[in-house]
């Protein structure tokens, strides 16, 4: 009788194990051309602000992984950091090649994972962003410098709010960005920045971004953190407020300083250097005032060269004690030119200076007399 129940409690025993191995075993054993698809995720659904970067990270040549396989034979390598090839592979030791770019770090551990679970039992995979690769965006609109800009990561300090990265490394942000493309204009709509994402699956994902709340409130939310390949398209203002002109000046995605150019009446006519934020009045200054015997101190001329291609010129009412405004004061611009004429006195002495200048001694002496005999 006891002879009996062996086999059947054998049997027992065995379909348990047969059980738990497939249980355990299920997630693992996946057939080896199996892949990783990009997450399913739409452009409606997506979230700029709220999403950890480290979640739609997609993985590409020069990233460097950590990647710890649990159960690895003593024989094989202790080697935990690759570096992502040019062909988004990653070469493996026991598992081989396997391709990882493209995809996301938990993707990526899974295709790993599989290819360690057709050679080995039970493999432990765990894969993180040890160093990420530099990022390129690109810039256009209303910045000093429109382009494709490489992007790095920067080190932050310790005790700085982390995003999951090793090293201290820190997110590039959009006001990066934006200082590393020289910064805005001052025709910048910054209340309507638009980002432009794509999102591994086909689809583009488009936000804008309000910066001016950022200087507003403070609302950090609107610095958002960029991905590899973003597009930055940052708009024209249809009216630019001479006031919030001053304060966008001040903030770290405006250049600090801006060259015009100053001609005429003043006393260091040539080009110079103000603030980002400078008025009509600072650029005269900056050029040392006006030569009060000389200048016409009641109007000034602006010269300015727009993004278009095209000039304008303007003849502005001027006063020293004039704050901040587009009539009498205006914000200045890179590469404008403010023309300081001639007094109508002035003009007239230069016109008289002009037809009695000599030509030699001789010359001299002719127009005097010249001029005795028109008295006689």
């Amino acid at each position: 009788m006891g002879c009996k129940s062996l086999p059947r409690l054998h049997n027992t025993v065995i379909t348990l194990a047969i059980a738990s191995g497939f249980t355990l075993g299920a997630t693992l054993m996946v057939p080896r051309s199996a892949t990783a698809q990009p997450m399913p995720v739409s452009p409606s659904s997506y979230s700029f602000t709220s999403i950890n970067p480290l979640q739609d990270y997609l993985l590409g040549a020069g990233d460097v992984l950590f990647i710890e396989v649990v159960n690895l034979p003593a024989s094989v390598t202790g080697q935990r950091q690759f570096t992502v090839n040019l062909d988004g592979s990653v070469t493996l030791p026991l598992a081989g090649r396997v391709m990882v770019g493209g995809l996301t770090l938990p993707q990526a551990e899974q295709v790993i994972l599989n290819a360690y679970s057709k050679v080995m039992r039970f493999p432990a995979v765990t894969v993180t962003l040890q160093t990420p690769r530099p990022m390129k965006i690109l810039v256009a609109g209303e910045v000093s410098r429109p382009g494709s800009y490489v992007v790095p990561f920067t080190s932050v300090s310790a005790s700085a709010p982390g995003i999951g990265l090793s090293g201290g490394l820190t997110w590039p942000r959009l006001s990066q960005v934006l200082a590393q493309s020289g910064g805005i204009t001052q025709e910048a709509d910054i209340r309507n920045i638009e980002i432009r994402r794509q999102l591994g699956n086909g689809q583009t994902a488009v936000t804008r971004i309000n910066l001016w709340e950022m200087i507003q409130s403070g609302d950090a939310n609107q610095d958002i953190t960029l991905r590899s390949d973003d597009v930055i398209v940052v708009p024209k203002a249809k009216e630019v407020n001479a006031a919030e002109a001053v304060r966008v000046a001040s903030a770290t995605f405006s250049p600090q300083v801006i060259r015009v150019q100053v001609v005429g009446e003043v006393l260091r006519p040539g080009l110079v250097e103000v603030p980002a934020n400078a008025t009509l009045t600072q650029g005269i200054g900056a050029a040392g005032g006006f030569n009060v015997q000389r200048a016409n101190m009641s109007r000034v001329t602006l010269v300015r060269l727009n993004r278009d291609g095209t000039v304008s010129r303007r003849r502005i009412p001027f006063s020293l004690a004039a704050q901040p405004n587009a009539n009498n004061n205006p914000v200045l611009q890179q590469g404008d030119v403010i023309v300081v004429e001639r007094s109508a006195l002035t003009q007239v002495g230069d016109t008289i200076g002009n037809a009695l200048r000599p030509i030699g001694a001789l010359g001299t002496l002719g127009v005097f007399l010249n001029l005795v005999n028109i008295f006689d």
